[in-house]
């Protein structure tokens, strides 16, 4: 159990119009464990894009899954965006209430890179949806029984312990559901490091593998072929630079879990 003056671990949550919001706090779940105190933080971003688009007279919006065109006007899309946040605002609360875990909930304007900047240097896990639709969502019947795979990004031996952790609990103790990756060109000896995560995970079934030619950009190619549904990365200088926070939000189709600090 908790100390009473052991600090509370905080999971800043960011959720958004995504759509994978209560998808992403279900998978959670494993991770918010009754012995330690967490705080959860929900943070709803409200991009500057699409409150422009809100005051706008009239917005047309694409359904990516149907390619259905659906016109707002302007009372319309406010009411839309409200109820989404509040949507969100209710599923964090519930499930807050079921693991005993305290929370708290705000909205936030502006930069969705900069507000993700703001949230990995402060918590101690930083978790956030992707921009489009999540993969799971818009895959076949018949790949759904293989999209519970987690996907570890590993960039240097000191943080690998905690990320690998964070995934074992994240997966329930099944070590089966992980599969870790190295980007050669990102890390100064991607040999020694792959072979530090394989001693790491002895006795498990979490494989290590590179990313083909070592480039972000294959970092969601690797990630579909082995359906990931979510990606824990840790919270390094190099994985929470504007860059590579646009690239994890726009381009990879799952939520990712940025870890700072983790101990057991």
């Amino acid at each position: 159990m908790s100390r009473p003056d052991e600090r509370a671990r905080q999971i800043a949550i960011v959720l958004g119009p995504g759509g994978a919001s209560r998808y992403l706090l279900d998978r959670l779940k494993p991770l918010l464990s009754a012995d330690r105190t967490i705080e959860l933080q929900g943070v709803y971003m409200e991009e500057l894009a699409v409150q422009h688009a809100a005051a706008m007279p009239f917005v047309k919006e694409l359904c990516r899954v149907t390619f259905v065109v659906r016109e707002f006007d302007n009372e319309q899309m406010n009411r839309a965006l409200l109820l989404r946040m509040r949507t969100a605002r209710r599923a964090l609360a519930v499930l807050a209430t079921r693991v005993g875990a305290g929370h708290s909930f705000r909205s936030s304007q502006g930069s969705a890179v900069e507000l993700l900047k703001r949230a990995a240097a402060e918590a101690d896990i930083t978790v956030f949806e992707p921009v489009r639709p999540p993969l799971f969502a818009l895959s076949p019947k018949g790949q759904m029984g293989r999209s519970g795979q987690i996907a570890v990004l590993f960039s240097d031996v000191e943080s690998s312990e905690r990320v690998l952790r964070v995934a074992r609990q994240l997966g329930g103790g099944n070590t089966g559901r992980i599969f870790g990756m190295v980007m050669p060109d990102h890390v100064q000896d991607s040999a020694a490091l792959a072979e530090h995560v394989r001693a790491l995970a002895e006795g498990s079934s979490v494989q290590v593998r590179p990313v083909k030619a070592g480039e972000v950009a294959d970092l969601a190619l690797a990630m579909r072929e082995g359906f990931a549904s979510l990606l824990v990365a840790p919270a390094t200088g190099a994985m929470t630079r504007a860059p590579m926070l646009r690239f994890l939000r726009e381009q990879i189709r799952c939520p990712v879990c940025l870890v700072r600090e983790w101990q057991d």
